[in-house]
């Protein structure tokens, strides 16, 4: 049980850091320790240099005074003074084995310095190296970085995004125009019909104002219409009615 949660904890933290790990950051960091070890190993170089020419200036040192305790000693011998020789020649030993064991260590160290101006050289190439290839890298992940933006942004306007909503709406307008010229195609039947039952009534109106005239009501009003041809019966009786009887032509004609 402590295994497998060990391992999904591992794997949670894993993904974390990897969503966390920026390029950009990463690459800047490793270039700031590239820079720190370069820095470091200068120093390493100038120590060396530094020991190589101390080395250098106490291996001559000893070697002059070998050589002036040498000289001393042959002055003694010439001298008769086989004791003050030996003395000399004591020194001149001391003094040698002196030099001796420092040019070892001079020669040693030497060989050390030349191989970290080498490490000096190398790592200052691989830092310039890496540092062209941060730029490069870089580069590329700022571009994939706004192309994957980019194409979220059309993923989102294109069925759910603005690009939907455009469209609703355009089917909404349309819906609403179409609305629109029915009730206005309706609103134009309704007054046709209006006026259609309108001329109907009038004209019904003006046929029974020709009747009531004809039957003797008394002089009317009757709103002038088209005139009709009339019966021959309605002819014979209209012939024989009273002289206060308004003719129905008369009444249209007027």
């Amino acid at each position: 049980m402590f295994k497998r949660f060990f391992t999904l904890f591992s794997a949670m933290m894993n993904s974390m850091m990897g969503k966390m790990e920026n390029p950009e950051i990463m690459l800047e960091q490793t270039c700031l320790e590239l820079n720190e070890q370069v820095q470091k190993v200068e120093q390493a170089v100038v120590q060396a240099m530094a020991t190589e020419k101390q080395l250098q200036r106490e291996m001559e040192k000893n070697k002059k005074e070998s050589e002036t305790w040498h000289q001393r000693a042959t002055m003694a011998v010439q001298q008769g003074n086989d004791e003050l020789a030996r003395q000399a020649l004591q020194r001149k030993q001391q003094y040698g084995t002196a030099a001796a064991e420092l040019e070892t260590q001079f020669k040693s160290q030497q060989e050390m310095t030349v191989r970290l101006r080498q490490q000096l050289t190398d790592l200052k190439s691989e830092v310039q190296k890496a540092n062209t290839k941060k730029s490069v890298i870089v580069a590329r992940h700022k571009a994939a970085t706004a192309t994957a933006k980019a194409n979220e942004i059309m993923s989102k306007a294109s069925s759910d995004g603005a690009m939907s909503t455009f469209e609703r709406m355009e089917q909404k307008v349309s819906m609403l125009e179409a609305k629109s010229q029915a009730m206005s195609e309706l609103s134009g039947d309704q007054v046709g019909k209006n006026f259609k039952n309108f001329e109907e009534q009038m004209d019904i109106e003006a046929e029974l104002m020709a009747l009531k005239g004809a039957a003797g009501g008394g002089p009317k009003l009757i709103v002038a219409q088209e005139a009709q041809p009339v019966p021959a019966k309605a002819a014979a009786a209209s012939a024989s009615l009273d002289d206060d009887t308004v003719d129905v032509e008369e009444v249209r004609e007027g």
